[in-house]
């Protein structure tokens, strides 16, 4: 990321949003690193430019979850930025394009995307049913969970 600022680029927006959440008072950058599944030193070299590993698995892992809860943006991994909700369902919602190829690629993007609203929805039916299809499993995670085993 100092990489970045040497030559002049400025940070992603989800970097901006994250470090106006921990610049915050009421705000501790352990709390931000609980909500978004990572570790308070992920968290702290982030927002003070340090961070030495590649920003783009950081940024698979947590822009859209930065995004969503510190900016009310949902991270479009197609067009590699935040967007609003609202925009994010019309490109859901929009017609496969058979006229411009990357409108077309969008769409097939969307189909795929873990923040479309259809594949969120698939993806709660998926686990309600298999959790009913086999109780007897997830009772044996919660087990080995509950020993430390899982």
């Amino acid at each position: 990321m100092q990489q970045m600022k040497l030559m002049g680029l400025a940070d992603p927006a989800w970097m901006e949003v994250l470090r106006a959440e921990a610049a915050k008072p009421e705000r501790t950058k352990a709390d931000i690193a609980r909500e978004l599944g990572v570790s308070r030193t992920a968290i702290s070299l982030l927002c003070a430019g340090k961070y030495s590993a590649r920003t783009d698995k950081v940024q698979a892992k947590i822009a859209g979850p930065v995004m969503a809860l510190y900016a009310r943006r949902v991270w479009c991994p197609h067009l590699r930025k935040a967007i609003t909700p609202e925009a994010c369902s019309a490109f859901c919602a929009a017609p496969m394009s058979t006229s411009d190829p990357g409108k077309l690629k969008h769409w097939a993007a969307c189909r795929n995307c873990t923040e479309n609203p259809e594949n969120k929805a698939s993806e709660e039916n998926h686990e309600h049913d298999y959790s009913h299809q086999h109780p007897d499993r997830d009772d044996q995670r919660s087990a080995l969970r509950q020993q430390g085993q899982g």
